[in-house]
């Protein structure tokens, strides 16, 4: 019998499925139908576990018994098993959505306290989607290139836009200029090096600090760093923190958004 694809078993597991039933439906879409022993013997499972995930995902509308005595099972196409997967999954996400809305109005609940939520790298793309998408008056960005694709997905919505890009390559301006079709706002262009010539000027320190401070921008590199703040009432705030990862702080925090704003934006201006 062939190989299970891990890859395949992995990609089940994030539809919903555990191991076992993963590895139990793909092998019935193998080989159609199938005696449970047999199963056992071709997955090395044990006997319980192999009888609930056959009971579960009979349950999710996966697998169908065809036969008693012995027991045998058939597998729902995968083009239809997907679906279904699919469907329960999305309807998982919008019952624990409307449930979520709740949890503010529980009597014990207390304000949060919270300044900041720090993200990882897989939550930064996702956050940077979800504030866009509900930004209802005003978008401030300051970022390299890379970050702007997600402005292009925006609608026709009646929103301002203050865009500060950071880039050295020429076909840039050509390329917001397609990007920002149709959209009104404050766009400009900075090179990095004045973009980091004025996080330097900003400090007092003296003139062997300012060049090391600089170099540690330039260590860190400048494809990640971003400010965005929408509405004035969200900011993230992307770092590179090394060659492979990213890390943001997202604050709903009215005094940090108002400080990293303006400062941001007078250090940039500075040096255009």
């Amino acid at each position: 019998m062939p190989k299970i694809p891990r890859d395949l078993v992995k990609s089940l597991i994030k539809l919903g499925l555990l191991e076992s039933e993963a590895k139990l439906y793909i092998t019935l879409t193998m080989i159609n139908t199938s005696e449970v022993k047999k199963l056992i013997n071709f997955l090395g499972l044990s006997k319980p576990n192999t009888y609930e995930s056959l009971r579960l995902l009979e349950e999710k509308g996966l697998v169908v018994l065809i036969n008693n005595r012995p027991m045998t099972y058939q597998a729902i196409p995968p083009e239809v098993g997907l679906d279904i997967l699919l469907e329960t999954y999305l309807n998982a996400k919008k019952q624990a959505e409307k449930l979520f809305s709740t949890l503010d109005q529980e009597k014990f609940k207390e304000k949060s306290k919270t300044l900041w939520y720090v993200l990882s790298e897989k939550g930064i793309e996702h956050k940077i989607k979800d504030m866009l998408k509900n930004a209802r008056q005003s978008i401030f960005m300051a970022s390299p290139p890379k970050y702007l694709k997600y402005i292009k997905k925006l609608n026709e919505r009646d929103i301002k836009l203050e865009l500060i890009v950071y880039s050295d390559t020429k076909d840039t301006e050509e390329n917001l200029e397609k990007i920002l079709e149709g959209k009104e706002g404050d766009f400009s262009i900075i090179t990095p090096d004045k973009m980091i010539n004025g996080f330097a000027a900003e400090r007092n320190d003296k003139e062997e600090l300012k060049t090391a401070y600089k170099e540690a921008f330039y260590e860190f590199g400048l494809e990640d760093l971003m400010l965005l703040v929408v509405d004035d009432s969200e900011m993230l705030y992307v770092m590179p923190m090394s060659e492979n990862s990213s890390t943001a702080i997202n604050t709903k925090n009215k005094a940090l958004i108002t400080l990293s704003k303006i400062g941001f934006r007078d250090i940039l201006s500075q040096q255009r």
